[in-house]
């Protein structure tokens, strides 16, 4: 089912495709992570344990246990849907650092787009490289270290005026957008659900978090300028596809996908258009 938001630009295309240029390839990534409580004695053993996640000082005590990106083509094509786990973060680090070199080596033009990727998941993955001993050499000289251009879009910061005004979460966004948002799971169940062994939950509320991430793009492209309405309508349209493809064994992403069409035969998806 069309949502009612692309059937409202669609139609008005000389209104939607006003100011717009051509759609970059994008790589939209998530990534959840767990305290490193034997680092954190390390680098300040004066310093009292953290009482939650919250409370972490640095990037660099997180430990990357689950990444999640999904690969958009020029024409918003989903070229790649992808999430992993494992205990060895080395690994979990070695997998996105060389994919993501390799699709920047292919298209330079290439977008990073995250959500708070800025402020936590790349100085995170960074920080986690170079503790790791992965060398990610090309990073330092490419364009996604620059705050204020487009090649690296956080969208948190992007809608916040980059710092001018109080950020909205994910959800928040999600919800004024009509797609769905967090599904009975938030980033503070993560260390329990590790701890616990759900290793393959993590993973897959990974997956809804690049999920939402990737529609929410798709829809702001249209606004801003970033895709015109068939290519949103096409990442959509794939990210569904995708997901279709992994959710038998992964009720969370079956329940992204319920939701997802449940909000697109609502009316009030077409609200905000």
């Amino acid at each position: 089912m069309v949502p009612i938001f692309f059937r409202y630009m669609v139609t008005n295309r000389r209104i939607a495709r006003k100011g717009m240029v051509a759609m970059r390839p994008a790589l939209l990534v998530d990534i959840e992570t767990v305290f490193d409580a034997a680092l954190w004695q390390r680098g300040r053993p004066e310093a009292a344990l953290p009482r939650d996640e919250r409370s972490l000082p640095k990037p660099l005590y997180h430990q990357v246990v689950a990444v999640a990106v999904c690969h958009l083509g020029p024409d918003g094509s989903v070229a790649q849907f992808k999430f992993w786990t494992g205990e060895r973060e080395t690994e979990v680090l070695g997998r996105f650092w060389e994919g993501f070199e390799r699709l920047y080596a292919a298209a330079p033009a290439l977008r990073l787009v995250t959500f708070n990727g800025r402020r936590f998941d790349l100085p995170v993955l960074v920080q986690r490289a170079l503790y790791r001993a992965i060398r990610p050499s090309w990073w330092w000289q490419s364009p996604y270290r620059m705050r204020y251009r487009e090649d690296h879009l956080d969208l948190m910061d992007f809608l916040s005026d980059y710092g001018a005004t109080v950020a909205m979460s994910q959800h928040e966004l999600a919800v004024l957008l009509g797609v769905p948002g967090k599904l009975g799971v938030d980033g503070q169940a993560v260390q329990g659900l590790w701890e616990s062994g759900q290793h393959e939950l993590v993973a897959a509320y990974c997956a809804c978090d690049v999920a939402t991430l990737t529609a929410s793009f798709a829809r702001l492209g249209v606004l801003t300028g970033w895709c015109h309405p068939e290519e949103a309508l096409r990442i959509e349209t794939g990210l569904t596809e995708a997901l279709r493809q992994q959710a038998d064994h992964q009720p969370l992403l079956q329940a992204w996908l319920e939701q997802a069409k449940a909000q697109a035969a609502s009316p009030e998806a077409g609200e905000g258009a």
